[in-house]
């Protein structure tokens, strides 16, 4: 039986089909010899057959190919027209034709990123819109990824020119807006981050309640609907995160510029106070317009210091004390009704001027990240709630499927102990609590928050009403819904534009959600570079980790810096047979030898030797040493 759907591209040589089945989706493993030249996000009639026992994809057809960029190196002929040859190239194999005048005055042999528009003919045609040199450094090898993940790496000229004229003519316009620069306000975010777009402040109330204030950039004053500057906002939806640079939603002239909550510069905001009893359930919301003027710009380190050594400023001190005594107040307030806490390791990847990783290690958190998180969630829900009668996007996450939540608890029932009460996700996380392969399993079951203009709820924070509110400056999402809040503050929601944003909001969401996914993408993608990178100079050297994955091939185990690298299974056997003697047990997470019941389980310790590093794949194989 023929089916058709995307393909995506796997962590080495292989990929994935995904083919949906009565709202559910099935993935089928798509051996390399069997992906007919298809991309990641290619539409492709394939058919299933059965290999060694378990079912798999074979490409049949590529029904359709999207414009995509690809990077690679321009050899020229002496007729004048070129060929973007992908020698040594895992993916692609097809040498692209590029005409005379779409070469860019490329020179011969020097990497290119190339817009492949044409995939009819002997070989697919495109041009060139990026010249990235002939020099080979980690730096071009991030700008590659980027391109070939579809980001917008560059504005358009236009867009650059209006954003440095509003920078020209940018004034404050305190008709109609709170001033709000005589209240005590602060920002907390990480040490580099320069487009600071929230900012809050706090009171303690005689009734022993809490009025929270989340002050948020006032974009939407600057970024006019249907302007370039929008329309360019749209098409990129999000700013992607690298390890050495940004590429934002928005210039720097705005987003690290006019928008950005400076201190002590007045700021155009969006303030959402809210008023907090003191068991942390939001009483009574209140939404304007304002003016701000920073007093602090702290990090998350520096409020660490601050509480422990009771900073000079004895304001903020008090008001950060006030804080995090609300941050709790809501955390258990909020785990009481249903909200899911995750917390996940994060990497944080040092490089040197070069931009060749140097050290990789877990990020350091602090409770301060809590406060901020916990602060812009409350913002976030109020803001979902007030609106919730007009035209709106929301952040959704729909409630797993019972099967998939029975088929995790399976899985678990092998690591910690559950009993038969066990069976909704808040019990199962609390067991889970501390054990991060764990948590990431209990994840991976359920589905993905995505935009809707549909209010369908947020199952992983316990929430009936989620919008994304306090980021417009890196999310368009965001941005969208300040425009809808201005309109009807300043009672310019008419029936007309009410019917507009009914008629585009559901693109808006599909088009932020679809660019969400492919900024997560290129970051992954990005940081696996660096790792391997990393690697490379540390072969045959041995290390200590965890098995962090499994699939029948072998498992996957992860050392303490979070890098991740491939144990073979057939590499296990010490005896040459023609059948591995390793039995993989899928609803256990388990490999066992069927002679010396010898088991390996998903969080084992074990100790590896790195015996190849693959730049090209983004893979690292590991041999299982035994003691």
């Amino acid at each position: 039986m023929q089916h058709t759907w995307i393909y995506r591209e796997g962590k080495g040589d292989y990929g994935f089909v995904d083919e949906e089945i009565k709202w559910k989706k099935k993935g089928y493993y798509v051996h390399y010899n069997n992906k007919k030249n298809a991309l990641d996000g290619d539409e492709v009639s394939f058919i299933v057959k059965i290999f060694k026992g378990k079912e798999e994809a074979e490409i049949e057809e590529i029904i359709k190919r999207e414009k995509r960029v690809l990077v690679w190196k321009l050899q020229r002929t002496k007729n004048g027209y070129g060929f973007v040859v992908f020698e040594n190239n895992p993916f692609f194999k097809q040498d692209i034709f590029i005409k005379e005048k779409n070469l860019l005055n490329a020179l011969d042999w020097e990497k290119v990123a190339v817009l492949v528009d044409t995939w009819k003919g002997k070989n697919p045609e495109g041009k060139i819109i990026e010249r990235l040199g002939t020099e080979e450094s980690t730096k071009v090898d991030i700008i590659s990824i980027a391109f070939e993940g579809g980001a917008r790496v560059k504005f358009p000229i236009r867009v650059l020119d209006e954003a440095k004229d509003i920078l020209k003519i940018w004034e404050l316009k305190e008709n109609k807006r709170i001033n709000l620069t005589n209240l005590f306000t602060f920002t907390i975010d990480g040490e580099d981050a320069k487009d600071l777009d929230d900012a809050i402040s706090l009171k303690k109330l005689d009734n022993g309640n809490f009025k929270l204030f989340v002050h948020i950039a006032d974009v939407a004053h600057y970024v006019k609907e249907k302007s370039f500057l929008d329309e360019e906002a749209l098409k990129r939806a999000t700013s992607i995160y690298l390890v050495d640079r940004v590429i934002p939603m928005l210039p720097s002239e705005i987003s690290n510029g006019v928008c950005s909550l400076n201190p002590h510069e007045k700021k155009l905001t969006l303030t959402c106070e809210m008023d907090i009893d003191k068991h942390g359930k939001t009483i009574a919301t209140r939404v304007y317009e304002s003016i701000i003027q920073s007093d602090f710009r702290l990090s998350y380190k520096q409020v660490e210091k601050i509480r422990e050594n009771n900073f000079q400023d004895k304001e903020l001190w008090e008001i950060l004390k006030e804080a995090y005594i609300l941050k709790e107040i809501i955390a258990n307030y909020r785990k009481k009704n249903g909200y899911l806490s995750f917390d996940f390791d994060e990497v944080f990847i040092e490089v040197d001027e070069k931009g060749n990783p140097i050290n990789i290690k877990k990020y350091e958190k602090f409770e301060s990240h809590k406060v901020i998180e916990h602060f812009m969630i409350n913002a976030n829900e109020a803001i979902a709630k007030k609106f919730s009668t007009f035209p709106f996007l929301y952040r959704v996450h729909p409630d797993p499927q019972r099967e998939d939540i029975e088929n995790m608890i399976k899985q678990l029932s092998n690591y910690i102990s559950l009993d038969k009460n066990d069976t909704s996700i808040e019990k199962v996380i609390q067991k889970a609590e501390g054990n991060n392969f764990l948590s990431r399993l209990i994840l991976r079951s359920l589905p993905k928050a995505i935009y809707s203009a549909k209010n369908e709820g947020h199952f992983g924070l316990g929430l009936e009403f989620y919008s994304h509110f306090t980021s417009p400056i890196r999310r368009y999402p965001d941005l969208q819904i300040h425009r809808i809040i201005k309109e009807k503050l300043a009672g310019n929601l008419s029936p007309s534009r009410i019917i507009h944003y009914k008629n585009i909001l559901d693109q808006v969401a599909d088009t932020s959600s679809e660019k969400e996914r492919q900024a997560e993408k290129i970051e992954r993608r990005v940081n696996d570079l660096m790792k391997i990178k990393y690697m490379e100079d540390k072969i045959w050297q041995v290390f200590m980790g965890k098995i962090s994955g499994m699939i029948p091939k072998g498992f996957f185990v992860e050392l303490e810096n979070t890098v991740e690298g491939f144990v073979d299974i057939l590499n296990l056997d010490t005896k040459k047979t023609k059948k591995s003697s390793w039995e993989f047990i899928e609803n256990a997470l388990m490999f066992k030898n069927t002679f010396s019941w010898e088991v390996f389980k998903f969080g084992d310790s074990v100790k590896i030797k790195l015996i190849s590093v693959d730049t090209k794949l983004l893979r690292l194989d590991f041999k299982l040493m035994r003691e």
